[in-house]
């Protein structure tokens, strides 16, 4: 049984499916995009070429990181799917509903995600601190 009523589930998960189908639709445009690029080539001189180089990369980095956010939408999607949706993947405890019309892809509670962000600041190497080499 889920932990949020049922109104609050369609409405997130309308909101998520709003979601994805604009990350979609933007996709696509980017993905045009970069294919209109690619056939127009005269002209340019070096500076030109790297600025379009950077252009391209950012492009690429942005349809990356919406290609994650969408992943993790079917991921939410696929839990509400199958009535998992709403609980905490490491305490298993419900998640708040504010957080869940917050976050709605979240996976942890409050709680959880918050010591999970904690120990990744305790175990990464920040840089310009050599104590832990020497």
């Amino acid at each position: 049984m889920s932990a949020v009523s049922e109104e609050t589930l369609q409405e997130i998960r309308e909101d998520l499916e709003a979601r994805r189908a604009e990350l979609i639709n933007k996709s696509k445009l980017a993905q045009n995009e970069i294919r209109d690029s690619d056939q127009y080539q005269g002209g340019r001189d070096s500076l030109d070429e790297s600025t379009d180089e950077q252009g391209m990369s950012t492009r690429l980095r942005f349809a990356d990181r919406d290609r994650n956010l969408i992943m993790k939408i079917n991921d939410a999607l696929e839990r509400i799917a199958n009535d998992e949706y709403g609980y905490c993947e490491s305490c298993e405890e419900e998640i708040n509903e504010k957080r869940l019309r917050a976050r709605p892809m979240t996976t942890m509670c409050i709680d959880c995600k918050e010591e999970q962000e904690r120990e990744e600041a305790r175990t990464k190497i920040r840089p310009g601190m050599m104590d832990e080499y020497e």
